[in-house]
This record gives C-alpha cells, sequence and structure tokens, in this order.
C-alpha cells in the first residue's frame, strides 16, 4: 500500500465495540484530521450548486453529467445514490469535481426497470448503495482500470445482487429499484441505526455482520465523515438484515490483522475521473479503493471477499 494510506493506517484509534443482533461496528478516529474545503453531493444540490442530468437527451446508463457551480471542489462518495430523470445511479468510484467546471462520470443503474424520464434532474437519494453492491461493483471497476483504463462496472452484476437483496428480504419492488427497497425496510434499518451512534472526532468505521469483518470505511475529516455516518452505516445494514439467517464459517482475523493485511497488499495507481489519484487493492482476501489529494487521504473502502 501507499506511503500515505500506511501513515493514515498506523495513527487508527478504535472505539468500543458497539452490537446490536447480528451487526457489529467499531468506530474510529486518526488524530490528524484533514483541513480540505471539499462540498459534499448532498450540500451541493441542498444549496442549488451542483446539477446533475442525463448526459443528453437519449441518455446514457453508465454515464450522468455533474455540473459543479461552486467556487468549492465537489466531492462524490463512492456508491452514492442519485435518482430521478431516466433511472436512478449509483457513482462508481469516488470523484472530486474541480470548482467551476462539469464533467460526465462514471455511474451503475440500481433500477433495472425503469428507462423513462419521472424528472429532468437528479436528486440527492439519501442512500448508499448496499455494501455488498459497492464490494462486488468496486472489484467489476477495478478489473475494467486495469483491462480498459475505464472505470466501468459490471451492470448485470449490480442489477443481480439487487435482485438478491429482494430476495433475501422478500420485498417485490415494482422497477427493482434498490431505493425502494430501503424505503420499505426503513423501520427495521432504524432499529439498527439507534444502536450504532457516531463517536466524537470519528471519521471511520470497520464493520462485522454475523462475526464476520465485512467492510472498512474512512473520510478524511470527522466534519465531512458526520454527514455520511448514517449512509455508510445502513448500506450495511441492509445486508445485515438480508443475512440474518445465515451462519459463516469462523473468520480467520480480526480488525488489527485486517488492517495489517491492507498496509501488507500491493496496489494499483490510476488517474481518477476527477482531481487526484486513485488508487486499487485486489488480491483472493480483499477489494478496495482509495482516493488521495494533495497528498492526503480523501476516502477509501476496503471490503472482505466473504461470499462467491
Amino acid at each position: 500500500m501507499t506511503e500515505v494510506i500506511n501513515n493514515v493506517l498506523n495513527e487508527i484509534n478504535l472505539f468500543q465495540p458497539e452490537s446490536y443482533k447480528n451487526m457489529t461496528i467499531i468506530g474510529f478516529n486518526i488524530p490528524e484530521e484533514n483541513p480540505l474545503d471539499l462540498m459534499s453531493l448532498e450540500i451541493g444540490l441542498d444549496l442549488g450548486l451542483v446539477e446533475i442530468t442525463e448526459i443528453n437527451e437519449g441518455g446514457d446508463v453508465g454515464q450522468v453529467k455533474v455540473i459543479n457551480n461552486a467556487v468549492t471542489p465537489l466531492l462524490l462518495l463512492d456508491g452514492e445514490e442519485i435518482i430521478g430523470s431516466k433511472q436512478n445511479r449509483i457513482v462508481n468510484s469516488t470523484i472530486i469535481i474541480p470548482a467551476k467546471s462539469e464533467k460526465n462520470i462514471p455511474v451503475s443503474c440500481t433500477e433495472a426497470g425503469r428507462w423513462n424520464y419521472n424528472s429532468n434532474k437528479f436528486h440527492y437519494s439519501n442512500h448508499m448503495a448496499s455494501s455488498r453492491v459497492r464490494r462486488d461493483k468496486l472489484s467489476s471497476v477495478s478489473e475494467s482500470l486495469r483491462k480498459s483504463n475505464t472505470f466501468r462496472s459490471n451492470q448485470m452484476e449490480v442489477w443481480k445482487n439487487i435482485e438478491m437483496i429482494e430476495d433475501d428480504l422478500n420485498l417485490i419492488n415494482d422497477t427493482s429499484a434498490l431505493h425502494d427497497s430501503y424505503n420499505k425496510k426503513s423501520s427495521d434499518i432504524q432499529d439498527y441505526k439507534n444502536a450504532f451512534k457516531i463517536h466524537e472526532k470519528q471519521n471511520g468505521l470497520i464493520v462485522y455482520i454475523n462475526g464476520r469483518l465485512v467492510g472498512f470505511e474512512i473520510i478524511y475529516n470527522s466534519t465531512r465523515y458526520k454527514e455520511y455516518h448514517d449512509k455508510l452505516v445502513e448500506s450495511y445494514i441492509i445486508d445485515a438484515l438480508s443475512k440474518e439467517n445465515q451462519e459463516y464459517e469462523k473468520q480467520e482475523f480480526n480488525e488489527n490483522t485486517f488492517i495489517n493485511r491492507i498496509k501488507e497488499s500491493k496496489c494499483e495507481k490510476f488517474d481518477s475521473v476527477g482531481l487526484g489519484i486513485d488508487y486499487r487493492l485486489e488480491n483472493e482476501e480483499l477489494t478496495g479503493s482509495a482516493v488521495i489529494y494533495k497528498d492526503n487521504l480523501i476516502n477509501a473502502s476496503f471490503f472482505t471477499k466473504i461470499e462467491s
């Protein structure tokens, strides 16, 4: 792993684990917080400083147009969902859009049963793709980068994972929209969320489901992390709900071993769609990505490959 990422991982201070039913979260803090001023997508859309549309009237499943009219760079997190226009989408990688600029960005569809306009522009979803969807999408985007230097996902795999969530939760959604699954399970999700409160100065988390470590998330400072905490936690809850009756074999490593495995792993370097550098980790145990901008780690997500 890169020196910048390893330095961050060496500074992690873990909070006490919190558990509810089949899910455990260990929050953490990194003392040296990054002061970079990046605007979140939710705030940009709320303030009217950001506009997201189809790239043209006909649209393209794998791309949308983002216009950032702010004087501040815009941060889009890997897996953030936007809804409306011709179909709901999720962002394929963490992207920093320069101030006062526009860019077509790579996305994946999270609503297989619709391809018609229900609004001219996209709106913020308040949800992220589930951890299962994000994990497999991340892996397929990394493969696309190695083969063709493009941030393209395996769209069929995204739809299949969303269908699996619907099947596991016994849900029927008219357009197979992941957003609808979140809404229909909102009560159960809230019960989980009530158990996982954000800590002061928290800027990351490690998640276990059914006793297995499944994911690691970090955002560059606690102020920005606070905006994403509930959405990140929720992205694991919906998978925990779908796995309440499943069991896994005993896992061979805990959070400390997991962090060491990340540090020991080789990574590949790619130009980001926006500002900064996109680093990718892929091996038999882990898949992950991290974006570095101005020699600072902005966002990283790492997942264990616990399912075929």
